[in-house]
């Protein structure tokens, strides 16, 4: 057998395997994605539907596990730990990880949905569609498409080095058996393109629309996130106008009391800018987040002693971090977390709610932004910090007020962050990979080299792409 051959029977065992688990993981007959089926504006909206199903990561039970978006990033950052024993996570161990082939795997089928509706869509006359309809669809494809690219360039690419060649491997057709072999993008372009997918959703998506789907505001909001990611000294002024765009133009509010947004409101919250709705009712068969923190069901991720010491002398601390789990001789100085549901509470809609944009981060990258641009007034940085910690009823602002230097106060906002969305959508371990590398070797000494800052590509990935390309750096081939 020649090697095109046995590349070709791979990527015919691979399309088989994706098969399998499309039908495991399948969402409900009226929200499937199937571009060919895309003939009017009806059609369209259900395949839009199934895109939204993967952003939710819907399983066959018919819930939403928004796990892995929460508690791997809160390990690699050293705020949450796996409660029966320290996993390979927890060390920034990443060729052990437990969690990236996963995180590959959900990211690609948001994508290849997208793709579906975006190819689909594009055939069906313009006519068909109501007023804007097509190109808001298209626009929130768009976005969607743009976060599992991110997703993907943040934990499969070497993203801070815009010279390297080892980005995301970008796909913007719906799969098929001639379009698997394809090799990467280099970094800058990977940067590109989410930028212009996001461009595209900025400027056509609705503007209004419930949090739980796609807005312009959502895409301006994931922008500013990118930005901060490309990290050159012009995407620092445009993420400060995006953001004063966000909080002057659009319909979002701080909530009053950071612990009403997780106990009382979730995304009846103004704050909410994309949340993630759970299935009906599968609170009560299944309890995907409360699985997680809620005592009553086990201790599976629990808050570090780290964390702890973070919130000590803070409000939050009374509310999110809860006695020491029974499981210390496998876990030690490790605690109950409480941000999704309280100890003893009931598990309802509310706990098994998820978020991935909130104007808490909005400020905060504001701030971060301002304080990077060179000759900038800390001082407005400072103003947005406090403003977001007196949100959660922070009153002793005195380190803020205290960090005249530039790391000084970036250090200082990466612990609102860490205080603020720990275990939402890996914002904590973004804005670590972020600071000063001495800064981030002495907040976790288990990260020795900017190679943990990403993970190695998947082996079936190279065993059925013969074109992809190298391994990421530090991972072999």
């Amino acid at each position: 057998m020649n090697q095109f051959s046995k590349y070709l029977m791979a990527g015919v065992f691979c399309l088989i395997l994706i098969s399998c688990d499309k039908q495991l993981s399948e969402p409900p007959a009226n929200a499937r994605v199937d571009g060919t089926a895309i003939t009017d504006q009806k059609s369209a909206q259900t395949a839009l539907n199934g895109v939204y199903y993967r952003f939710a990561n819907v399983t066959s039970d018919n819930v939403t596990n928004w796990a892995n978006h929460q508690a791997p990033p809160a390990m690699y950052a050293g705020m949450l730990g796996y409660g029966f024993g320290t996993q390979s996570d927890e060390r920034n161990e990443n060729a052990n990880s437990a969690y990236t082939g996963s995180i590959w795997n959900e990211s690609y089928l948001l994508i290849n949905a997208a793709n579906g509706v975006i190819d689909g869509i594009n055939a069906v006359p313009d006519a068909s569609f109501t007023n804007n309809r097509k190109t808001e669809i298209i626009a929130e494809s768009r976005f969607l498409r743009a976060y599992g690219h991110f997703k993907l360039l943040t934990y499969f690419a070497e993203w801070f080095n815009q010279d390297s060649k080892n980005g995301v491997l970008i796909r913007d057709k719906f799969i098929t058996l001639s379009q698997v072999p394809k090799a990467r993008s280099t970094v800058a372009e990977s940067f590109a393109f989410i930028l212009g997918d996001l461009d595209f959703a900025i400027a056509n998506a609705p503007a209004s629309n419930p949090n739980y789907y796609a807005t312009r505001w959502a895409a301006m909001a994931l922008k500013m996130r990118v930005l901060m990611c490309h990290g050159q000294q012009s995407d620092y002024v445009k993420v400060d106008s995006l953001g004063n765009a966000l909080i002057q133009g659009g319909p979002f509010e701080l909530e009053n009391n950071l612990k009403d947004l997780f106990y009382i409101n979730g995304l009846n919250s103004k704050e909410v800018i994309l949340g993630v709705k759970p299935q009906p009712s599968q609170e009560i068969f299944f309890y995907i987040q409360s699985r997680a923190y809620y005592p009553g069901q086990s201790s599976l991720f629990v808050a570090t002693q780290q964390f702890k010491d973070l919130l000590q002398n803070d409000p939050r601390g009374s509310w999110m971090i809860g006695p020491a789990t029974p499981y210390q001789a496998y876990s030690p100085d490790t605690y109950y977390f409480l941000k999704y549901i309280g100890l003893g509470g009931s598990t309802s809609q509310l706990t098994e709610t998820s978020y991935a944009l909130r104007l808490s981060e909005v400020y905060l990258m504001m701030a971060e932004a301002i304080i990077r641009t060179e000759g900038s007034d800390l001082n407005a940085a400072k103003l947005l910090i406090k403003t977001v910690m007196g949100k959660a009823g922070v009153t002793d602002f005195s380190a803020v007020d205290n960090a005249n230097t530039v790391n000084e106060l970036l250090l200082q906002n990466y612990y609102e962050v860490e205080r603020n969305l720990t275990a939402e959508d890996g914002i904590e371990w973004l804005t670590l990979m972020r600071l000063p590398f001495a800064t981030v070797k002495q907040l976790k000494p288990t990260i020795l080299s900017d190679i943990q800052f990403y993970f190695p590509v998947p082996r079936s990935e190279l065993d059925v792409n013969p074109l992809f390309g190298i391994q990421n750096t530090g991972y072999g081939q």
